[in-house]
């Protein structure tokens, strides 16, 4: 069956396509079916710090457990997941056992990387820190386009510590870059963002204490910033607001929310990351709160619905020869960005779900 689809962006010119084994084509002849012509399109919804292993960071991989929420998340619009990594390769097991048309594409990073003490006991890769170049090389091999580093982490009756330090943050990025994956990095602590803007990482996740020049830095290169905002406020409130703990991080995001429309005019790629509040299949949420805390729903749909796709080199025109993923919406999600939790139609490699 020929299906042709009418697909009208926020972000770019209507364009009508059709799709033939699992790519966009341009149209020709009568289809026999026409579907979107009353709707909006992204490319898909982005999840740019997933966990597909488990619910809860105390969790053991679970591959089963994985492959169905990687499932709900392309019923829910997710075409592209950028899965930050686990105590194991648990997603990456998943991934591979599961048909790309039953699943977002992924790009995701294996064992998290981090230092004795520097995050939860026995989670992911302890190593010396003097040997992250071998071990993100190692890990660099095993992932799918990513390494994990913890950056900062809280010892008890000290406060937050850096797990690394400049010359080896370098390190970290120049063996990523000989093996062809990104990093992205764990930092919820002041003295971290700025070391790891300036040794070249990819992708800061959390980055509560950015500065204004980190982010003139960072987008200057096109690098990625996933602020992962109702992950930071659950994690105040099972701290507790009054904590040293809570009122840290509530600082932090006081700086995030301050800097969100920086960093856009920066260039910075801002990402929507699910990052265990709820599923991938939940992302739309965090654009939500990302509006509401400061980001213009326009770039809020974009931190959802296109930057990871050009932060990671996908096409987000709908052009002849890409994939024939989309998602579909009733109404323009940069005017009524609620309608992002609720799509019409799903289109991954040429099906409609």
């Amino acid at each position: 069956m020929r299906v042709r689809v009418t697909l009208r962006s926020p972000f770019g010119p209507v364009v009508t396509r059709d799709i033939s084994g699992g790519i966009w084509v341009e149209p020709a002849g009568e289809p026999d079916a026409h579907v979107g012509r009353e709707s909006w399109a992204l490319p898909g919804l982005a999840d740019a710090h997933s966990h597909l292993a488990g619910e809860h960071i105390t969790d053991p991989g679970d591959v089963e457990g994985a492959i169905e929420r990687a499932r709900d998340a392309l019923a829910a619009g997710v075409t592209l997941l950028l899965d930050k990594g686990w105590r194991d390769t648990t997603t990456i097991d998943a991934i591979r056992q599961t048909p790309s048309i039953e699943r977002p594409e992924v790009e995701a990073a294996g064992a998290i990387i981090s230092v004795l003490d520097g995050y939860f006991s026995g989670f992911g890769r302890v190593i010396d820190p003097g040997d992250i170049g071998a071990a993100v090389e190692s890990e660099a091999r095993r992932g799918l386009g990513w390494v994990k580093l913890v950056g900062d982490w809280p010892r008890r009756g000290i406060g937050p510590v850096a797990n690394f330090d400049a010359s080896q943050l370098r390190e970290a990025v120049s063996s990523a870059d000989a093996a062809g994956a990104k990093v992205a990095i764990h930092t919820m602590a002041p003295e971290v963002p700025g070391l790891a803007v300036r040794a070249g990482v990819h992708s800061i996740e959390h980055g509560l204490f950015l500065s204004e020049e980190d982010l003139e830095v960072l987008g200057a290169r096109g690098g990625m910033w996933v602020p992962t905002v109702l992950r930071v406020e659950e994690t105040i409130k099972q701290l507790g607001e009054t904590s040293s703990g809570g009122r840290l991080l509530s600082e932090g995001l006081q700086n995030v929310c301050r800097l969100l429309p920086h960093a856009v005019e920066a260039g910075v790629r801002v990402l929507a990351g699910s990052d265990l509040v709820g599923a991938p299949a939940d992302i739309a949420g965090e654009a939500v709160r990302l509006a509401e805390l400061g980001l213009s729903a326009r770039h809020a749909v974009k931190a959802v619905g296109f930057a990871a796709f050009e932060a990671t080199g996908r096409s987000t025109g709908f052009d002849p020869g890409s994939p024939a993923n989309a998602v579909l919406f009733p109404d323009n999600p940069v005017a009524a960005i609620g309608v992002l939790g609720s799509p019409t139609t799903v289109i991954r490699l040429g099906v409609l779900r």
